[in-house]
Order: structure tokens, then C-alpha cells, then sequence
């Protein structure tokens, strides 16, 4: 607790800012990569510690890297493709080096691109059957992406920050679609910065 709230607390007023509690959360989640961060998240039972650990997901998403399904410009969005390269997007070559361990976890045999193709990607949405908002997902690692996409589309590796950009006229961002999702609306990813 700070001097201030120290203060407060003796005078008899109710302490302001972070408590004990909040502030021992924030030492033990301080410096984890987003994916520890959301194994955490997924792990946590208690609401106000699970609210500290989602601000610190938010904060470390322009630093994250994910896996995204895409088809190019000009390419049947619903046909099969049977591509092993794993794509790179501009943004996701400086993230790389730092993430490279946690986005290819549970890799089937897709190796990185040589060279960088100049056609449009288009990533591909997923549609929820009862409202029909259409969502774009991310991935942070094959394990996540496989069960829901299967080998027979093309993968890219893709910054936060340029799927953020790709999801503005969608419902918002999903991370790993399944049980432990996270989504983020369109209006919670203008929060992100």
C-alpha cells in the first residue's frame, strides 16, 4: 500500500488505487508473455484478480504475434488449399524473434516463407450461427488453430496491431476460438493500444 493510503487508512478514510491483493497480482503477472498471461487468465477463478490479469492481456497485445487463416486476393475463399509455408504479414517480421517459441508450438510441418508474396491476404471469419456477427479469429498456436481450421487452408503469422486494422468492420477479435476464448469487440479494440 502506498504512504498516502497508509495515511488514509489511519485517519480512517478508505484507501484509494490498487489494494494488497491487486498489487500482488501485478507482481506475479509482471513480465509474462501473453500466452502465459492467458493460460492464467483461462486458470483463474477469482473475478478481481481475473480483471488484473485481462488488463495485462490487453496491454500485451501489440506485442503479441498470432497464427491467422487466409486466402489471397482472387482465390476461391472456400476451396482446400494444400500449403505448407507458413506466411508472414510486414508487421509480424519484428515480432518474430520474441514469439517465435510460443506461435509455433504444436507446429504440423509448415515452414516459414523464403520470400514475401506482395498478393492481398484476406483472413478468413467465423460467424456466430445465433446473432450472424461475423468475427476474425487469431490463433496463438497450432494446437489452438488446428482443431478449428484443420492443414487444408494457408496460415500466416500476423501482428496485433494489423489484425486490428483487418477487424474494424467485423463484431471484434476472437483468440482462440473454442472454450477458453477470449473476444474482443470492435469497441474494446479502440481501447487497445
Amino acid at each position: 500500500m502506498s504512504f498516502l493510503n497508509n495515511l488514509r487508512k489511519l485517519v480512517g478514510m478508505k484507501p484509494t488505487g490498487d489494494d494488497d491483493k491487486t498489487l500482488q497480482v501485478k507482481d506475479k503477472i509482471r513480465g509474462l508473455s501473453f500466452t502465459d498471461l492467458l493460460d492464467r487468465y483461462n486458470a483463474c477463478e477469482d473475478e478481481a484478480e481475473k480483471a488484473v490479469i485481462f488488463t495485462k492481456l490487453c496491454k500485451a497485445l501489440p506485442d503479441s504475434l498470432f497464427l491467422c487463416v487466409f486466402c489471397y486476393d482472387g482465390e476461391d475463399p472456400n476451396a482446400r488449399v494444400n500449403d505448407r509455408t507458413l506466411h508472414a504479414t510486414q508487421g509480424s517480421k519484428r515480432l518474430y524473434a520474441v514469439n517465435q517459441d510460443a506461435v509455433t508450438s504444436g507446429n504440423p510441418g509448415y515452414r516459414l516463407a523464403k520470400k514475401t508474396d506482395s498478393r492481398r491476404m484476406h483472413l478468413r471469419t467465423l460467424v456466430n450461427n445465433k446473432t450472424k456477427q461475423e468475427w476474425v479469429p487469431l490463433f496463438t498456436n497450432f494446437s489452438k488453430l488446428l482443431p478449428v481450421f484443420g492443414t487444408n487452408f494457408r496460415i500466416a503469422l500476423i501482428s496485433f496491431e494489423e489484425a486490428k486494422v483487418i477487424a474494424k468492420p467485423y463484431a471484434g477479435i476472437i483468440i482462440n476460438h473454442g472454450k477458453d476464448s477470449i473476444k474482443l469487440s470492435a469497441e474494446e479494440l479502440k481501447t487497445i493500444r
